[in-house]
């Protein structure tokens, strides 16, 4: 996964047309691209986090009915590919003959990306004031008021998810490429796509990519012990005392409205189109999309299956050893843009003894592990911090072997966590198009290729249909898995 990478950029630099080319073909063209970029990541982080943070605080810190529910219901924009919001709120300015240009341009692409990523910032900066001791704020509140308690103690402590969720969020917004794609945005990762795919310039592509991987690290870097740290996506709850706040009335409008906007409101929609002329439409598009399916789910679930293992080697050697090699090497890799690093595996596999990996479908699986394994590892790493050695090793002074001591204790205590992992990855795959539209071999149809090839000259209905049925057999899919696998991971603990 991390050799593609290595090679790419040190073959280019040790190329001495690669320098003299690349400056040569920077203009004010592609600088302001790569500014307008950059503002775009910055606005979503931004605006990700500012809502992520009002979200989480409803969520984790007021009382409230149905708190698991909305909770649900506001990842689903997270674990769904986030070209199914573009086509569905263009359906919307389209079908109440609203202005279409809005929604066309930068104003568009920030709305609809971070109504997909305001979920990620929820989990970090909820799961952050989950862990502060209400005795710290009730301790405060005796000498002052909630308003500089809030200033002095909550803030400072949620301090550095606030960083982190900030980084994150910019790092997969600048990466982004299906949204400004679908919606005609032009940014610095479709000018890349563009270059190499193309007009297969393969040099220009990698020096232009320079630019975002060091705006990337530098983000990265400057915040890594927050982000290395960070316990999003945590399963676990450390069982302190939360102090909850007397204002679920006015907080559940605010909450309620927002799942309207950024679920129901898209969903009605893509149901609306599709059926609106009896349902042609959605015929259509399930005809369209049904050979898809088995290599797309089989795709998808052979890189969760390899994100998971890679995810929990990382995970097991940085809890127990403190061993952080591979669990750094899995957060360069998640941090370069997706565009980018499929490039790099072309560019690596695209040679004769390679040959059964670049033509096949290895080298889609190495590009999903590569993505998403550090978040399979950062999930499994904080299951595994919330088991206490003193088990293990109660476990081996009873004379139990390695072996059992892994099948029988480890892996039944983390089952949660690696069922959640698989989920995730596997959902992240199923939906992903940037690595997979660089990736795929030719011959091989996949539900997001299709629908994103057949939607530029398709009727609205059609592209409606196709998102639709991508979203529920997504959904579908991941309501199978999640059954099959408690169920199964139930049985052994019994």
């Amino acid at each position: 996964m991390i050799v593609p990478l290595i090679y790419t950029y040190i073959s280019a630099f040790g190329d001495e047309n690669f320098w003299r080319e690349g400056l040569n073909s920077m203009d004010n063209h592609l600088l302001l691209l790569l500014l307008k970029s950059v503002f775009i990541a910055f606005a979503v982080a931004f605006l990700s986090t500012i809502v992520g943070l009002l979200l989480g605080f409803i969520l984790y810190r007021t009382g409230g009915i149905y708190v698991s529910l909305l909770k649900l219901l506001l990842l689903i924009p997270l674990f769904t590919s986030p070209y199914i919001q573009a086509v569905a709120w263009k359906d919307f300015f389209f079908l109440f003959g609203l202005n279409g240009h809005w929604i066309h341009s930068i104003a568009g692409v920030i709305f609809i990306t971070s109504l997909v990523f305001v979920p990620l910032s929820m989990l970090i900066i909820g799961s952050a004031l989950n862990n502060i001791h209400s005795a710290l704020e009730e301790s405060a509140l005796l000498l002052i008021d909630v308003p500089a308690m809030f200033r002095k103690i909550l803030f400072p402590l949620i301090k550095p998810a606030l960083l982190t969720s900030f980084v994150l969020v910019f790092i997969f917004s600048i990466s982004e490429f299906s949204v400004p794609a679908f919606l005609g945005v032009k940014v610095f990762t479709t000018e890349i796509f563009t270059r190499f795919s193309a007009f297969y310039d393969h040099s220009l592509a990698i020096f232009h990519s320079v630019f975002l991987v060091l705006i990337c690290f530098a983000m990265l870097f400057a915040e890594r012990k927050y982000i290395s740290d960070a316990p999003f996506l945590s399963l676990g709850k450390k069982g302190s005392q939360i102090r909850i706040y007397d204002n679920a009335g006015f907080s559940g409008f605010l909450i309620w409205t927002y799942v309207l906007i950024s679920v129901f409101v898209p969903l009605l929609v893509l149901f609306y189109q599709s059926f609106d002329e009896g349902g042609e439409y959605f015929i259509e598009a399930f005809h369209y999309l049904l050979p898809t399916f088995s290599s797309s789910v089989f795709l998808s679930l052979g890189g969760a299956v390899i994100s998971v293992l890679v995810g929990f080697v990382a995970a097991y050697f940085s809890v127990r050893y403190r061993y952080h090699l591979l669990s750094r090497i899995l957060l360069v890799i998640f941090t370069i843009p997706t565009i980018i690093y499929g490039i790099s595996l072309i560019i690596f596999y695209n040679r004769g003894f390679l040959s059964f990996i670049y033509s096949g479908f290895g080298i889609i699986w190495i590009g999903y592990a590569g993505k998403f394994s550090f978040i399979s590892a950062k999930i499994i790493a904080n299951a595994m911090k919330q088991i206490p050695s003193s088990l293990e090793e109660a476990a081996r002074i009873s004379g139990i072997g390695s072996f059992s001591l892994f099948t029988k204790i480890i892996l039944p205590v983390l089952s949660p966590a690696i069922v959640a992992s698989f989920l995730i990855s596997f959902i992240f795959n199923i939906g992903e198009l940037g690595l997979t539209i660089m990736l795929y071999p030719p011959g091989t149809e996949i539900m997001p290729i299709k629908v994103f090839t057949i939607m530029a000259n398709a009727p609205q209905g059609l592209t409606s249909s196709m998102t639709l049925i991508v979203f529920l057999v997504s959904l579908l899919l991941v309501l199978i898995f999640f059954f099959l696998l408690k169920r199964f991971w139930t049985r052994k603990t019994i």
